[in-house]
């Protein structure tokens, strides 16, 4: 989605707080999700977004359901290409 509006839902968050969902209006793709939270929390689909290299991280969340192997990835072999 490179112009107009995302689509979004709303829903209630484990929390009790209502999370709004957007996602592209041709696609489907996951672009950002909004708390209703104050000061209101951004979280950005990274793949999205054409700047990536430039935002680094604040936190990371789902880490009680998260993969051992997701919670430190320093120790990974890079590859360029495939």
């Amino acid at each position: 989605m490179r112009n107009g509006e995302p689509k979004t839902y709303v829903k209630t968050g484990d929390s009790g707080n209502r999370v709004t969902h957007a996602f592209c209006a041709d696609c489907g793709s996951p672009v950002y999700s909004l708390t209703s939270t104050e000061p209101p929390v951004y979280s950005l689909r990274v793949g999205t977004l054409d700047q990536r290299a430039a935002l680094l991280p604040a936190r990371q969340i789902w880490c009680r359901s998260a993969l051992p192997w997701a919670m430190n990835l320093s120790g990974v072999a890079q590859t360029e290409r495939q």
